[in-house]
């Protein structure tokens, strides 16, 4: 039949449409790939990974429907096995990688190789005891645990980072400043934990001028600026100050 535009009755011409692509399927996709290489429906979700909070619910939800990946199950399986219940942080903030992610063109969240995850598990009883013991605040969340050789190295990590086997995690308190005198106290207070504990827990303690406070178990050891011990502020009390923080390297 012609299709009728108006006055003109002439036949359209009969074209051959190519038929639609079937959409792809629901892949397992590596935990190393970027976000913004997924297939759809991941890349229409780009805008809201890039600008919502990572570690917030609703960032990993939407990384995590994209990915499909049976191993963060598995890995929360296991630590769930190993610990207590509620030693196990929330996986959206455990599978954190860099805050630098997304300019190195690594992904927000990575599970770790698994022959790695037991090498968390003293950390994880570290941090939950110094919660356990009011030496951090219960609101204190993890911003980076693994990171893959490649993220690390664009990230600017120390060649011999502990994040890099999976037995360190980078924690802020995300209501408190840099130079704010709750934050000092709490550094004061986990200096005087990790003088009188540390070497119990091979406790390595990193206070970084960002306010970020980096935790590991892989030896008894203090840093601040240039990664160096001479730097590290726990070879005393921080005093409170009123205006300025401590200069103090991150990571």
């Amino acid at each position: 039949m012609a299709v009728v535009l108006g006055a003109c009755t002439t036949p359209a011409p009969q074209t051959q449409t190519k038929p639609s692509k079937a959409p792809p399927s629901k892949t397992a996709i590596s935990t190393g790939t970027m976000i913004h290489q997924l297939p759809n429906p991941v890349q229409q979700t780009d805008h809201q990974l890039l600008t919502l909070a990572v570690g917030s619910q609703q960032h990993f939800k939407l990384w995590f429907d994209a990915q499909q990946d049976p191993q963060v199950a598995i890995y929360q399986a296991y630590l769930g096995g190993q610990l207590s219940s509620d030693a196990v942080p929330p996986m959206r903030q455990l599978l954190t990688t860099a805050r630098s992610w997304q300019s190195c063109g690594h992904a927000p969240y990575q599970v770790p190789p698994q022959h790695l995850w037991n090498n968390m598990l003293p950390t994880l009883r570290l941090y939950d005891e110094l919660k356990k013991s009011n030496i951090l605040p219960p609101h204190t969340e993890i911003r980076s645990v693994y990171r893959n050789p490649s993220l690390n190295a664009c990230a600017g990590g120390a060649p011999a980072s502990k994040h890099l086997n999976n037995s360190a995690i980078d924690i802020w308190v995300p209501d408190l400043t840099a130079d704010s005198p709750e934050l000092y106290q709490i550094q004061n207070k986990l200096c005087d934990y990790w003088l009188s504990h540390g070497e119990r827990h091979a406790f390595g303690l990193g206070l970084y001028a960002t306010g970020a406070i980096h935790l590991d178990t892989q030896g008894y050891r203090k840093w601040g600026a240039q990664f160096s011990e001479p730097t590290s502020s726990c070879r005393y009390s921080l005093a409170v100050p009123s205006s300025a923080p401590i200069a103090m390297a991150d990571s």
